[in-house]
């Protein structure tokens, strides 16, 4: 199944794009072999390992490349829907309870402005499968993982982990954050609750099927905990997809943006100027698209954002890659991808 390139129609007046910035602030990591990662506890005081590995951060850079969730406000809240739908976020009352309103509302992106595509050299040398030798097969029948939903939206964490650590996270850094106080509560007490329900669906299915079978609570167990890395796992594996995307495409002297509420409340994986970019990979549970008549159609459970941002002057773009052939690997975007999303957006007015 090929890449496909899809370009929406543009609604409207043209937004003012804002100024194309070609010397985009880029890092990388010096890969010190001597070095192992190191399992960090204190996510507070994580920046250091950053110069430890030989990245060079300039503040005054930082301070210039950025991202708020006033920005974020100003560029989206444009229609009724988005209007809608950032108000119900905001008054949802799990939310406000869990602190997510008080935390993210005002979030600001920097890191991701300062990494390059060495960054995610680095981290695909140290990358850790999230389910190790468990196969999609022997968990997919597991609704309840399929539908888990922590306090926070992965991609929050994720953004949270990325700013604390300077550049995205690995998949153990996470993991390792998931058993610290702060990730404990981002993650929700039902975490626990919610692996021993499943745990006890698995050991009574594998008992009816298996009667006199050995060793089945460790298997058992051993689901539990895979079904839920897999639903965190994939929504690690979009995040990271998004950001390699965005640096990739800044690096060819696009503006692209990234921000986790854009993301999370208005289905933007990354945008510049005038123009928004999904990404994703096939996924008909999930999202799918099809051509008939000369027209896109969509189908599944994710609200789509040209729903959200109708009648907007927003360009809407498209990257829809092919399933995935290899198993624990990240999935990127070839540069091959990268060229025909580049020319698409440069070809569209409004451009960042």
């Amino acid at each position: 199944m090929p890449t496909t390139i899809a370009a929406g129609a543009c609604r409207g007046k043209q937004r003012q794009a804002s100024a194309a910035n070609s010397d985009l602030p880029s890092r990388g990591f010096i890969d010190d072999s001597a070095r192992q990662p190191a399992k960090i506890g204190n996510f507070a005081d994580a920046r250091h390992l950053l110069c430890d590995r030989g990245s060079v951060r300039s503040n005054e850079r930082s301070r210039e490349m950025e991202t708020t969730g006033e920005e974020v406000r100003e560029t989206f809240l444009i229609t009724p829907q988005a209007v809608a739908v950032h108000h119900r976020w905001e008054h949802n009352k799990d939310r406000l309870a869990h602190g997510v309103i008080a935390t993210m509302r005002d979030h600001v992106t920097r890191a991701i402005y300062d990494c390059s595509l060495s960054t995610f050299d680095w981290i695909e040398q140290r990358h850790v499968h999230p389910l190790g030798n468990i196969a999609q097969e022997d968990i997919e029948h597991i609704v309840a993982a399929r539908d888990w939903y922590p306090n926070f939206a992965f991609v929050h964490i994720f953004h949270l982990l990325m700013e604390q650590l300077g550049r995205p996270p690995l998949w153990s850094e996470y993991e390792d954050f998931c058993n610290t106080p702060d990730g404990l509560a981002k993650i929700g007490k039902n975490y626990g609750i919610l692996k021993e329900r499943i745990f006890d669906q698995e050991i009574t299915r594998l008992k009816a099927r298996f009667p006199r079978g050995k060793g089945l609570e460790h298997r058992a167990r051993t689901l539990a905990s895979a079904s839920l890395n897999w639903r965190a796992g994939n929504a690690y594996y979009g995040f990271m997809r998004d950001m390699y995307t965005a640096v990739a495409l800044r690096s060819r002297g696009l503006d692209v943006r990234v921000h986790p509420i854009a993301d999370a409340l208005f289905r933007t994986d990354a945008w510049s100027g005038n123009n928004i970019l999904s990404i994703y990979v096939g996924n008909p549970a999930f999202r799918e698209s099809s051509t008939k008549n000369g027209k896109e159609y969509h189908k599944g459970r994710k609200m789509r954002v040209d729903e959200i941002l109708a009648e907007s002057s927003f360009c809407f773009h498209t990257l829809a890659l092919p399933a995935a052939r290899r198993h624990g690997v990240f999935h990127f975007p070839s540069d091959a991808d990268l060229d025909k999303v580049e020319q698409e957006l440069r070809r569209t007015p409004g451009n960042g």
